[in-house]
């Protein structure tokens, strides 16, 4: 691909939160993790990983369908449902942030694994429209940066 934006700096991006995230959260206890907090009722660091991870499923997902079938619909569900089913309280900080690295990596492996072409394939996005495979890959680059500065704050106001 030859586009301003294209699949190699999207991909370089990706791959830069796993290196930015372990530095940001380095020395951090299991009971600062869980008690930082960007605000009184802001997410914790703890709960801000878990749903990086869980989030990283979800971009893998809208991947693999609009890899394997024609013009997907994506499903979307709600951070507090995730939350919800998938017990963040019940995970550890460390095993939270293990989890996030193993499936970044493997977000990674399936782009790195995608044609020119599957690059370009589109879904559609319920709420936000049309999208392609580029289009998932720098949203998720973006929410990376979006949720780094979140914890970023977390730590300065603690």
């Amino acid at each position: 691909m030859h586009q301003l934006v294209n699949d190699k700096k999207a991909l370089r991006t990706l791959r830069k939160t796993p290196t930015i995230l372990s530095a940001i959260v380095a020395g951090l206890s299991e009971e600062q993790a869980r008690t930082r907090r960007d605000g009184a009722d802001g997410w914790s660091i703890h709960t801000i990983v878990c749903h990086m991870a869980d989030v990283e499923g979800l971009f893998t997902q809208r991947v693999r369908d609009l890899r394997d079938h024609d013009q997907p619909t994506f499903t979307v569900i709600t951070n507090e449902e995730l939350m919800r089913q998938h017990d963040y309280e019940g995970h550890t900080f460390a095993g939270a942030l293990a989890t996030y690295h193993e499936r970044r990596t493997a977000f990674i492996a399936l782009l790195e694994s995608l044609t020119d072409e599957q690059w370009l394939r589109t879904g559609l996005h319920p709420l936000q429209g049309p999208a392609t495979v580029l289009d998932v890959a720098i949203n998720t680059g973006l929410h990376d940066i979006d949720h780094l500065e979140q914890i970023i704050r977390c730590r300065e106001t603690n």
